[in-house]
């Protein structure tokens, strides 16, 4: 009986033995497993953080096209709206402004006013010093007149050395009164060569049923006027 118990005993331990050979090997093969698992998947974040890496590479390299082109888009925009010499707008420019503030004051029966400002005498200045010294001329006044303005206010070159000024939502008397301002700044404004020169300004304002047209001929009217004494301000109305 007792031999019979241990022959139990020892079948029941190779079983067991077995049964843990195979549990280990079955460890074996999950930690195997696992380490498999655990290397994809180290593996595809490596991958995923070198796309991740790249696609901020390109990211930023699209950004900074971007930004490439916003700036070469208001390269052109300036361009193509300022003039070369004076660095203000340009006939075209200032024209458009004109027309919008025309149509403005037609749609909201508002008023403005415009100046047209010429240098008087400038072809002595050419004649005398040189085209390159009558540029940087209309540069200095361009900006000088500019300074005198508002936010709201426009100054574009004319053609030559002629300037328009539009003025939304300004009388012609209040018109003048900025022309006046800006005669005196720039009759006491020391250019260099040559040290002094003047201007003449003509001056009108939107009227009722005004055309484009009509508004420009007074204006151009205005400052026949006062080219006739030179150094002054006229209003056409």
């Amino acid at each position: 009986m007792e031999n019979y118990n241990i022959d139990v005993m020892i079948r029941r331990i190779a079983i067991l033995e077995k049964k843990l050979q195979r549990s280990e090997h079955s460890r074996r093969l999950i930690e195997q497993a696992m380490d498999h698992y655990d290397l994809v998947y180290r593996s595809s974040i490596d991958k995923l953080d070198a796309q991740k890496n790249l696609l901020d590479v390109k990211n930023q390299e699209l950004d900074f096209k971007r930004l490439e082109l916003l700036a070469k888009n208001a390269e052109l925009q300036e361009v193509s709206t300022t003039d070369g010499v004076t660095r203000i707008y340009n006939r075209r420019k200032i024209n458009e402004i004109f027309n919008e503030k025309y149509l403005q004051a037609q749609c909201y029966k508002i008023s403005f006013s415009v100046i047209i400002i010429d240098v008087d005498w400038f072809k002595l200045v050419n004649d005398t010093y040189g085209h390159q010294a009558g540029d940087q001329v209309l540069f200095e006044l361009a900006q000088l007149m500019k300074c005198s303005l508002r936010t709201t206010e426009y100054i574009g070159r004319w053609g030559g050395e002629e300037f328009f000024i539009v003025l939304p939502n300004t009388s012609a008397n209040d018109g003048y009164v900025l022309a006046e301002r800006i005669r005196l700044k720039v009759s006491n404004h020391n250019f260099g060569t040559p040290k002094h020169l003047t201007c003449s300004f003509g001056i009108t304002e939107y009227m009722k049923e005004d055309s484009i047209e009509r508004i420009i001929k007074r204006a151009d009217m205005a400052l026949y006027q006062a080219k006739e004494r030179r150094n002054c301000a006229c209003i056409f109305k």
